[in-house]
């Protein structure tokens, strides 16, 4: 939504090691903003085109993400018609 389509974000898949001799270490690249952070592209980004999702605060998104199954495609909700 942020890049309004530009940019597509691909699936977070992790698998844990087979090997019983190897840890995993797992970390942390990023946070969450605030819950009334809004999420929108950049004006920068919509010169030559229209928006194609509605905005959205942070809460609204992870609201939307926990009441459905992982298989559905999240930003979907916020798509302009």
């Amino acid at each position: 939504a942020m890049t309004n389509g530009r940019f597509v974000s691909v699936r977070h898949r992790a698998m844990a090691n087979t090997s019983v001799n190897e840890s995993r270490l797992s970390m942390v690249f990023f946070g969450a903003p605030p819950p009334e952070a809004i999420i929108t592209c950049p004006p920068e980004l919509l010169k030559e085109t229209e928006p194609l999702y509605k905005v959205f605060t942070w809460a609204e998104y992870k609201s939307h993400t926990y009441a459905h199954r992982l298989a559905v495609t999240r930003l979907d909700h916020f798509k302009i018609a």
